[in-house]
């Protein structure tokens, strides 16, 4: 401690700094247990885990946003499922600058023991319905395109089978069909193209 002019008494700034009530006290962090984030962050361990994590999610995220290629294919094996579990298995082929020229849609042609068939598109609604239904266009997207297709067809196919026997329906057969449109050149015609069908799975059934 000194003295001013003016006789007062005043605390230096070292003396300030070492002063008891400068110095945070450990009783005011007792019994706060710290977040789980931060005591990973401390360590090395963790940190590591994290370093690797963030490794991964971005080079996942690079291989689906390349270029069609075989190693891009052969990459997509690996990535598929870290994707589909972190729900960022997204494509942007839809942007230019080479946007889809077609519009594709999927529907299931099952055929009955009398030879009789029905067709059942995927749901794809209008309005306020597109709301709880666009989580089966984005099915029919992934059961036509995707690195994991091929293992969806078979039990996509069976549970169509059981829909149509509990409906009261005999199924035999039950088909995955494209049908697909190219999308004409804007103008005062029609927007798309004639369909065309193209069955690309099947199965037979016990009725």
């Amino acid at each position: 401690m000194s003295t001013s002019f003016d006789g007062s008494a005043r605390h230096d700034e070292a003396d300030t700094e070492n002063s008891p009530e400068s110095v945070p006290s450990d009783s005011a962090t007792m019994g706060r247990k710290e977040p789980w984030s931060v005591r990973l962050e401390r360590t090395r361990r963790g940190r590591i885990a994290i370093s690797v994590f963030l490794v991964v999610l971005v080079g996942s995220l690079l291989v689906i946003n390349a270029p069609a290629s075989a190693t891009k294919r052969g990459l997509m094996t690996v990535v598929a499922p870290v994707l589909s579990a972190l729900g960022m298995e997204q494509g942007w082929g839809v942007f230019a600058p080479n946007p889809r020229g077609f519009s594709l849609e999927v529907e299931a042609h099952i055929q009955q023991v009398d030879g009789s068939q029905r067709i059942v598109p995927i749901e794809s609604g209008r309005g306020l319905d597109e709301y709880w239904t666009y989580r089966w266009q984005r099915w029919a997207d992934r059961l036509a395109n995707g690195p994991d297709n091929v293992a969806m067809w078979d039990p996509f196919c069976r549970y169509l089978a059981d829909q149509d026997r509990a409906a009261g329906g005999k199924p035999v057969r039950v088909a995955l069909v494209n049908r697909r449109s190219d999308t004409l050149p804007p103008g005062d015609g029609p927007a798309r193209g004639p369909a065309v069908y193209r069955e690309f799975f099947a199965i037979g059934v016990a009725p």
